[in-house]
């Protein structure tokens, strides 16, 4: 086993360490986390700027024979 030593002026807060693939499984998380955060805004958005069509407009365009019973 190797031992390393880390400086305290390199550790400010706390220090965590993790294995390679945890750590990529949860950086794979965050960043579909965050791309998922941003559609919520950017549709968000939308919808108070009024460029979203509603749920029976969606359905007529994609879905014409869902939208008869609507």
């Amino acid at each position: 086993m190797t031992t390393i030593t880390i400086p305290k002026k390199l550790i400010k807060d706390d220090l965590l360490i993790i294995d390679r693939k945890s750590f990529e499984k949860i950086s794979k998380e965050n960043t579909e986390l965050r791309l998922a955060i941003k559609a919520i805004v950017e549709g968000e958005l939308a919808l108070r700027k009024g460029r979203t069509r509603s749920f029976k407009d969606f359905l007529k365009s994609k879905f014409p024979r869902y939208a008869k019973n609507y």
